[in-house]
């Protein structure tokens, strides 16, 4: 197990540690678009795009952030719900369109349980102008993936709020 928990530190500075993680193509868009880590500039960047009070119902929790309170962000979106979860390093990537501008919105596992390989996973396209266009469910499906064959996790849940109706 101490092997296990050594190589998902390992792996999560790599994550960090690197720009592009993982690409994907919108079939429907014609184009692709990359999950990958985030700068503090790009997650200030989330900050300012959840600024907008219908996510509040979405997400089920208050998306009003300081600019500078990058850390209590990251939290916010790492916060977990299901009994088996453990509190762990999220591991959260911006949804990018294009490397060189901002996210859309961010993709994040988190409450990792080593003991039992399971994860949760959640989600959200903060931008506005591309929502309900598919890139919400490509990159959940692109992190699930990964979550399976490089992490090895077994197991990944995900709460669906009833005010959420899309």
């Amino acid at each position: 197990m101490v092997d296990l928990i050594s190589w998902l530190n390992s792996s999560y500075k790599r994550i960090m540690d690197e720009r592009i993680l993982l690409e994907q193509e919108h079939k429907a868009a014609g184009s692709k678009f990359f999950l990958a880590s985030m700068a503090n500039s790009h997650i200030k960047h989330l900050i300012k795009l959840a600024q907008d009070e219908s996510l509040i119902d979405l997400l089920g929790w208050n998306t009003f952030f300081q600019p500078n309170e990058t850390e209590e962000f990251i939290e916010a979106i790492s916060s977990y719900a299901f009994p088996y979860s453990r509190k762990s390093q999220p591991l959260p990537f911006g949804i990018y369109l294009n490397l060189e501008n901002f996210p859309i919105g961010y993709v994040v596992l988190k409450g990792l349980n080593l003991d039992l390989f399971t994860a949760e996973i959640g989600i959200a396209i903060l931008d506005e102008k591309y929502r309900n266009k598919g890139y919400g469910t490509l990159a959940l499906k692109r992190l699930i993936i990964y979550a399976f064959n490089e992490l090895h996790i077994q197991t990944i849940g995900a709460v669906i709020l009833l005010s959420n109706k899309r």
